[in-house]
């Protein structure tokens, strides 16, 4: 399996994941053509694309969705409170639909899907499983629940929401009832709340730590991967993913 953070920030979100001949996007805060831009930018082939599979409605998670879908000719998946919070604004597309909790089958990649708390219609994180390992997708998370820590064992991946730093989102420019939402149980993590929950997934195997949807205002890599570092005391190197350019492509 491998993966890539076509985009990761309050401006917008893709991840690329593909196994052999087949890949699916999850989310496309994008423009069409900024999207292709970077997966060119990254040497992912276009044509092996299947799928879009929306996390949630809000518009970073949605914004190319319906353009992509229709110049790729690609079938769009969401759980039916999301499809209903968002077909107005993708438009015409050819939609499937799972239930949360459901495991989707894309060729050798296995999608299982998970309730998470996000102020979001039916909001999900995910664990992508192939023969070389899983991978675990959870951003947007107001709070982690006991279902999120228990699903997201054993992973060989992992990307993970590092959104704020607790202090600079207390001090920044945000308004108060923002700053509630944000650090409210169906908002976003803070960094030293990411980094505990990170700390508790390690294991030997774990390959690789993404850390995930920063906020450009209230947060920064080197705060992020100060966090990361002093809660896992440097037992893996983390990657902060960004807002302006694609993560490598990593390979599981």
């Amino acid at each position: 399996m491998r993966f890539c953070l076509l985009a990761s920030g309050s401006k917008g979100n893709a991840i690329w994941v593909e196994e052999g001949p087949l890949a699916v996007v999850i989310d496309c805060g994008l423009s069409a053509k900024e999207f292709k831009a970077r997966a060119a930018m990254r040497g992912l082939d276009l044509k092996k694309l299947k799928a879009v599979i929306i996390s949630h409605e809000h518009r970073d998670h949605i914004q190319g969705v319906g353009p992509l879908a229709r110049s790729l000719d690609l079938t769009v998946i969401a759980n039916a409170a999301t499809q209903a919070a968002c077909a107005n604004f993708v438009g015409k597309v050819r939609w499937d639909e799972f239930a949360t909790g459901d495991t989707m089958n894309f060729g050798h990649l296995r999608v299982q899907t998970m309730s998470i708390s996000h102020d979001a219609a039916e909001p999900t994180a995910f664990v992508i499983e192939s023969d070389s390992g899983a991978l675990g997708l959870a951003t947007d998370l107001g709070a982690v629940t006991n279902l999120v820590r228990q699903r997201l064992l054993g992973l060989r991946s992992l990307i993970l929401e590092f959104n704020h730093d607790y202090d600079r989102l207390m001090e920044g420019p945000y308004p108060w009832p923002l700053k509630q939402r944000v650090r409210g149980r169906t908002g976003h993590l803070a960094n030293e709340e990411a980094a505990e929950l990170a700390a508790r997934l390690y294991h030997s195997d774990l390959k690789h730590l993404v850390l995930a949807h920063l906020s450009q205002t209230n947060n920064t890599p080197e705060l992020a991967l100060k966090a990361a570092n002093q809660a896992l005391k440097e037992v893996i190197e983390p990657i902060a993913a960004g807002q302006d350019e694609p993560t490598i492509v990593f390979d599981l």
